[in-house]
């Protein structure tokens, strides 16, 4: 059965949240976004500019992402790494991006950091050097990139499907270049491209959050109104009127199995047809109330797929993806899809699924656009798309009018064979196309060269810390069957989090059944009883909401979501989901097939295998709880429902709320959905803690033929995060391997250009036990350079534990983490998660500020002394990848 609540969705501006957005046009021609927005102290700057690879030709393919990664490389009042340190000193997040039509890079920071933002986001915009040494360092971390994308199948097959359906259209080409272009770049060109586009009038400013709109204005006009400017450059790319493409390729590639790609020619996001086409998509793959999902996926015929619409400037297909089940034929998928595709041409979609659908994109429109960041990128996208801020406003009021009819004649006009074009990769062990590597760019240093530390102005007496937790103002209850409730009031947004965590975890699972709670939780989201799969979900998509959980070391976590007004439909749905759910044997198999489909996605990437590889030696025999198709294939339901039976109970489940309720109301409720629930006879399987093994290190290489792209990672035994010591080697961590400007970054990536990706981890303390927590470091570069690049990785490892650290990085380590509380909890999700997750681990909720206090009284003696403590040199190492096992490249 069937049915959908069908309910009337209004977009409600939270006036106490937000102000009116405004654009402002400066004299040079910049567009200036300000919107505020008060519910967290942060702020985003963020600027996009109109160029992407749309705008290249051939022979400097890969430039627009080129010139994005030398924006980061200094200027003369930010040289070298400067640019990170002063990120990190603000306790800052930043990063760009590259597509066809647009370059964007942002800057996060506490609100009282603006100032800070737009001064370096002005300086980027007209004094970026391009120095030649750093072109040619940076050329070696791009060619990494380059590889990675080379390596995965779903990469390769989107290349291959728009190098044939483009043709000689730059779209045709990839965002990231060939090795040949990337290799050729220079001073001379990626400053002549710069130059070019680089300049206030194809740019957008965008400023969102916790600031006053006059004293933002003053401070853009100080940075930005003086960069001079002759005017945009012109749009050199043609515009698409129609194609010339195949209707099908066929082309072999190392993987697990079959995927395929159809495109139908499309139109430009501008087009009147967009409303009905973003429908279309969501009626395809909208989270779990798609076609695919019910038809394809949940039937055991497809892994995973999904459907997109036209999007951004020029003129994109209609898509549509799938990763074929072992065993079944992509062609057969492909019929079944077009087939459906095709009868929407001819029948019109059911009134009670189009009445969903409007609903369910409408309603998550107002969770969409909650936090200063996702907002800056919608209205940024509004602005250099559309021209006005209230597109998207406009396409959701259009499609809130929309007919069966209309959207039936805008499926006959795309949905026809004659658009359609078919790509498929047929998996293959090894061989494949063939592809190039290459080393250029790499730079051979002895010592990691020491980053300039001065002018910083980091003086530990100006460090404060937070008024207050994240924690202030939580209310407590606890239910008389052990369940307990945490409520955080607030009325920024007319919308709540509910985040629930339950002890149930694959580290309580024998090992021959590790996986198990991964299939428990899917199991449990396909219905109850009285609602099969399509309904129970359909009832949370009516409202705009969806649900989740999560399996993780320790606990499960879950999730809804959605307007304040429909909280009682989420509350009915998370006790059915816990209390209640079928656990039906008819939908067993297809939950154990689509596990089995990603678990071969999965080896499909060096960075699962190196992941497995690692706790498969650092760890004891036998205590390690990855799943593997052995155990996957040994679960029966009966193991599902006993498992369920055991670990799913309110003793020792943390419910908590944050947003728009009161906490009376919260409790009202709490006590009438979950009040009743009851607890097992069985005891809770006890959880396994992490053995560590007594070896003096091993080494372990996963070979994988094909693959011209390695990960390789040294680890050890970290601390507990119940030893004194954890919070010192966390500190440590975040100096060696915490993003670009962490140690590992500067001197591995920066400054050598042997890796694109670079770090290092510690367990949190939701994956850390009391006999201790795994630490890895870990970096991803080319076949041919594996021994060099882990080579440095130790010693960079090896150095701060015989060395230590300086002064000035505790300093700016310290100051990052002031700075990143509020940065860390800035919507009702990421708060919801805190308090859920801290109070199931019987952990202070203040914890956050408590850190921090800890963190503070730190000096670079602690720090040297963790690290001598764990670094002692026998290391555990996992390599996965194109190598061998003597770590020579395979052919």
């Amino acid at each position: 059965m069937k049915y959908f609540f069908l309910l009337a969705l209004l977009l409600v501006v939270p006036a106490a949240a937000l102000a009116e957005a405004e654009v402002i046009t400066l004299d040079n021609g910049l567009r200036v976004i300000l919107e505020e927005m008060h519910f967290s102290p942060t702020v985003v700057v963020l600027v996009q500019y109109q160029v992407g690879s749309r705008n290249e030709t051939a022979e400097i393919s890969g430039i627009s992402h080129f010139t994005e990664h030398m924006m980061f490389n200094g200027t003369p009042d930010m040289p070298g790494g400067r640019f990170w340190q002063l990120v990190q000193k603000n306790g800052g997040r930043a990063n760009g991006g590259t597509g066809t039509d647009r370059t964007s890079y942002y800057i996060y920071l506490p609100a009282s950091k603006l100032e800070d933002g737009l001064r370096m986001e002005a300086d980027r915009m007209q004094n970026c050097l391009m120095d030649s040494a750093a072109i040619a360092q940076e050329i070696g971390v791009v060619m990494d990139e380059w590889r990675l994308s080379q390596d995965s199948p779903d990469r390769v097959l989107y290349y291959k499907a728009n190098e044939n359906f483009y043709g000689e259209h730059p779209l045709s080409r990839t965002v990231l270049g060939t090795s040949e272009t990337i290799a050729s770049f220079n001073k001379e060109t990626v400053t002549d491209y710069y130059e070019t586009w680089y300049t206030p009038s194809n740019a957008i400013l965008t400023v969102i959050g916790d600031f006053d709109k006059d004293e933002a204005l003053a401070l853009i006009e100080e940075y930005f109104g003086s960069i001079p400017c002759d005017g945009a450059p012109e749009d050199n790319v043609s515009v698409i009127t129609e194609w010339d493409s195949p209707e099908r390729i066929d082309f072999n590639f190392p993987a697990e199995s079959d995927r395929f790609l159809l495109y139908f020619q499309g139109c430009e996001s501008t087009s009147p047809d967009i409303p009905a086409l973003m429908l279309l998509s969501n009626y395809f793959s909208s989270n779990r109330i798609g076609w695919i999902e019910e038809n394809l996926i949940n039937t055991g015929i497809l892994t995973s797929g999904y459907a997109s619409r036209p999007y951004g400037i020029d003129s994109k297909p209609f898509g549509f993806s799938g990763n074929v089940q072992s065993g079944v034929s992509a062609d057969s998928v492909i019929e079944l899809m077009t087939a459906e595709a095709y009868r929407l041409t001819s029948e019109p979609i059911d009134e009670a699924q189009l009445s969903l659908l409007k609903n369910y994109i409408i309603g998550r429109e107002v969770m969409s656009s909650n936090t200063p960041l996702n907002k800056a990128y919608r209205q940024t996208h509004n602005l250099s798309v559309y021209g006005r801020l209230n597109a998207y406003e406009e396409i959701l009021d259009d499609i809130a009018t929309l007919t069966s009819g209309e959207i039936q004649e805008v499926a006959a006009k795309y949905f026809t064979p004659e658009r359609l074009m078919t790509t498929v990769l047929h998996a293959t062990e090894g061989g494949g196309i063939a592809r190039n590597s290459s080393s250029e760019g790499t730079t051979e240093v002895d010592v990691p060269e020491i980053t300039d530390w001065s002018g910083l102005g980091l003086n530990p007496e100006e460090f404060v810390l937070p008024e207050h937790s994240v924690s202030a103002g939580v209310q407590r209850f606890e239910l008389n069957n052990g369940m307990t409730l945490l409520v955080k009031e607030d009325h920024s947004f007319p919308i709540v989090e509910i985040m629930v965590t339950f002890p149930m975890s694959d580290r309580q699972a024998e090992q021959d059944k590790a996986g198990i709670s991964g299939l428990t939780t899917e199991l449990m989201l396909r219905g109850t009883e009285e609602l099969d799969y399509s309904s129970f979900h359909g009832r949370l998509a009516a409202v705009g909401s969806g649900t989740w959980l999560s399996p993780g070391a320790k606990y499960t976590l879950g999730n809804v979501y959605g307007r304040s007004d429909y909280i009682e439909t989420y509350l009915t749905s998370l006790s059915d989901l816990l209390i209640r759910p079928a656990l039906r044997e008819e939908d067993f198999q297809s939950v154990k097939d689509r596990a089995m489909g990603m678990l071969m996605m999965q080896r499909e990437q060096p960075f699962y295998a190196f992941y497995t590889g690692m706790d498969e030696i650092l760890l004891a025999d036998g205590n390690s709880r990855n799943t593997d198709s052995t155990s996957l294939a040994d679960v029966t339901r009966g193991d599902v429902v006993e498992w369920w039976e055991a670990c799913v109970r309110p003793e020792g489940t943390v419910l908590a709320v944050v947003g728009d309720i009161t906490p009376e109301r919260a409790l009202e409720l709490t006590e009438g959905y979950f009040g009743a629930w009851e607890n097992p006879s069985v005891s809770l399987p006890e959880l396994v803690e992490y053995q560590f093994s007594t070896a003096p290190g091993d080494t372990i290489v996963t070979s994988m033929p094909g693959k011209i792209q390695i990960v390789e990672a040294i680890g050890c035994t970290g601390p507990s995060f119940e030893s004194e010591d954890y919070i010192s080697f966390v500190t440590m961590n975040r100096i060696l391997g915490g993003g670009i400007g962490s140690r590992l970054g500067q001197s591995i990536r920066e400054t050598q250009g042997l890796a694109y990706i670079t770090g290092s981890r510690l367990d949190g303390t939701s994956a850390s036990f009391s006999t201790g927590s795994r630490f890895y470091a870990y970096l991803s570069t080319g076949a041919d350079m594996a021994t060099r690049a882990l080579d440095a990785m130790v010693e960079e490892c090896e150095m701060i534990a015989e060395e230590g650290v300086l002064e000035e990085e505790l300093l700016l380590e310290q100051s990052r983490g002031l700075g990143r509380h509020a940065l860390s909890y800035d919507d009702y999700d990421s708060v919801a998660r805190y308090l859920s997750v801290t109070e199931f681990q019987n952990l202070p909720l203040t914890r956050d500020v408590d850190n921090l206090e800890t963190v503070l009284s730190l000096d670079v003696d602690d720090i040297q002394r963790v690290a001598e403590e764990f670094f002692t040199g026998d290391w555990f190492v996992s390599v996965a990848g194109g190598v061998d096992q003597d770590m020579e490249p395979l052919e």
